[in-house]
């Protein structure tokens, strides 16, 4: 059974963008939106993954300039 999460990006500037997918296509689309930092994609979803609260939640404020949030299930 493969987890889906939903997942909210908001850029400052710019319309949010939203989905419903597994972390691996979420990785691709957050590399694909060229986010400015250092953390690269797959750091950022792994980091969010160990966050996730006991609601299965979780948020990533960069201070430069974007936002991401996840809701998933807790393997």
């Amino acid at each position: 059974m493969t987890t889906r999460y939903l997942w909210t990006l908001e850029r400052d500037g710019r319309a949010a963008r939203s989905g419903f997918d597994t972390l691996d296509d979420l990785t691709g689309i957050l590399a694909d939106e060229n986010l400015p930092g250092v953390m690269p994609a797959d750091w950022i979803v792994t980091t969010l993954q160990m966050d996730l609260d006991e609601e299965g939640a979780a948020v990533h404020d960069s201070p430069l300039g974007w936002a991401l949030r996840i809701k998933g299930e807790r393997p």
